[in-house]
């Protein structure tokens, strides 16, 4: 079967190739990169902690011992041993926390949330990179944006990260099995009146089937569209300009009133309540759910795994509903998503920024994306094409220190992502204000309390374990803990009023 997308140019989604950063660490006996001093005549070892993703080493290798980690090894001079943080967000947190409180945390690591980077500056946990970069990271200094600099900068006026640019503005979208709306006669619903209408429909001609599905145990993205029928889907949002926390306007109310609606009729799966992410691809897997909210890297896990089982099932990212107020649009990713910061316990800061600087040579860069040339990749036209050997390193990811948006890009031609990718591209509009302002520490130390008095009324109230007229009474609880000083403050930074 095939993903069925939507025509979409993919220069849409390449809007530019420019490089960014995304820092590694290390340590040892190095050579003198360009633009950087020399590495340690220390024999150190320099510890790396880094995002997890989608894909498996192959047999026989790990993260350390692998052919792309030894390379950068001796390419860099530096010796590096990583280490794969969970794939779960909230299993991220506690591991990260966990760490950064045992006061042994790795030299460096590689940070995919904003609300934890906050969290750290604001406990004084990051070392200060300003003087670091000054003296041993010339070349990091000479690719780095003013807008990355400005968001690593925290209130003090010192820099707590490296930022890095991303090609993945798009996270998620409607996925959908088209032979099983087919078969029942379903066009692609466009507003949400059709959408509730389809989801009745599967639920009365398919009973064993599940209209919606969620993975609400790992929070409340999978519901994105749904919401997205309602308010924009994010955070904080720029409206009429000033920042906005929609999860408190009355639209917020329009959708727990609506998602309760689905959960009460049995149209949104009892067992969101318990799905993680394995549970709700295994739901697809098996026919027993129609549609969900899903990222794109798991619909393509999906639709693989169904091929094997039934050759005729079709997936579908669909176009998401317009909502009954007009609302429409989904999450856009902002270009800078990862802090490359080094913990505060670190006794090898200066090496860390030494083993970055190498780093951000040009070759190892490609070689991270592409790995050998003649081996996994061709040169034809000036353009990358690979051979039958890369799909051996597909877990080269891991190792990804800087990028740029045409590496990203080639890299999911390579692995057969972009008819995932590129339709939610199309959809994807609403950027959240919070990744886009610097460390502030009226809203770092508020923003987990806010969020999980959220993510308590919202998934509470969406299953009836409260009434709906709770909704006030949750917006009091986030005024009393401090909710409005935050919206100011995000407004204060955001809109130039500081």
């Amino acid at each position: 079967m095939k993903i069925i997308s939507r025509k979409l140019s993919l220069s849409v989604a390449v809007t530019a190739a420019a490089s960014v950063i995304l820092a590694g660490c290390g340590g040892g006996d190095a050579a003198t990169a360009p633009g950087g001093a020399a590495g340690s005549k220390e024999n150190v070892t320099l510890k790396m902690l880094v995002p997890n993703n989608v894909e498996e080493f192959p047999a026989g290798s790990d993260i350390n011992n692998n052919e792309i980690a030894s390379a950068i090894r001796e390419k860099t001079g530096f010796n590096v041993q990583w280490e794969l943080l969970p794939k779960d967000s909230e299993a991220v947190r506690q591991k990260l926390n966990v760490i950064m409180a045992s006061g042994e945390a790795p030299d460096i690591i590689i940070i995919n949330d904003r609300q934890t980077f906050g969290s750290f500056v604001q406990q004084g946990l990051l070392t200060p990179l300003d003087d670091l970069l000054n003296d041993v990271g010339k070349d990091i200094k000479a690719m780095v944006t003013p807008e990355q600099l400005r968001t690593s900068t925290a209130e003090d006026g010192k820099v707590y990260a490296v930022r890095s640019l991303t090609f993945n503005i798009a996270s998620r979208g409607l996925l959908a099995r088209k032979d099983l709306l087919d078969e029942l006669g379903i066009q692609e619903p466009k507003t949400q009146d059709e959408f509730y209408e389809a989801l009745r429909t599967i639920k009365a001609k398919k009973p064993d089937t599940v209209p919606y599905s969620a993975n609400l145990a790992q929070g409340l993205s999978s519901l994105q569209v749904i919401q997205s029928m309602f308010y924009p889907p994010v955070d904080y949002l720029q409206k009429n300009g000033k920042v906005v926390y929609p999860a408190v306007e009355p639209e917020a109310k329009q959708f727990l009133t609506f998602a309760n609606k689905l959960f009460t009729e049995g149209l949104l799966d009892k067992e969101s309540v318990v799905n993680k992410i394995d549970n709700l691809k295994e739901k697809f897997v098996s026919g027993k759910v129609a549609m969900s909210t899903v990222g794109w890297s798991d619909a393509k896990a999906i639709d693989d795994a169904i091929k094997t089982k039934n050759p005729n099932a079709k997936m579908i990212y669909m176009e998401p509903p317009t909502g009954s107020n007009g609302a429409f649009g989904l999450y856009k990713a902002p270009s800078l998503v990862r802090y490359i910061v080094i913990p505060k316990s670190s006794k090898h800061a200066k090496e860390a920024i030494q083993f970055l600087n190498k780093a951000a040579n040009k070759e190892i860069i490609d070689f991270i994306s592409f790995g050998f040339e003649g081996k996994h990749f061709e040169k034809k036209d000036g353009k990358v094409v690979p051979t039958p050997e890369a799909q051996k390193i597909r877990f080269a990811v891991y190792y990804n220190m800087f990028d740029t948006v045409e590496h990203g890009m080639q890299r999911l031609q390579i692995k057969g992502w972009i008819p995932y990718f590129v339709p939610l591209t199309k959809y994807a509009k609403y950027e959240d204000v919070l990744e886009l302002v610097s460390p502030i520490e009226a809203v770092d130390k508020k923003a987990k309390e806010l969020f999980d008095l959220r993510d308590e009324y919202f998934l509470k109230m969406i299953t009836g374990a409260l009434p709906l007229s709770a909704f006030d009474e949750y917006v009091a609880k986030w005024k009393k803990a401090g909710g409005e000083d935050v919206v100011k403050a995000m407004n204060d930074v955001y809109n130039g009023k500081k």
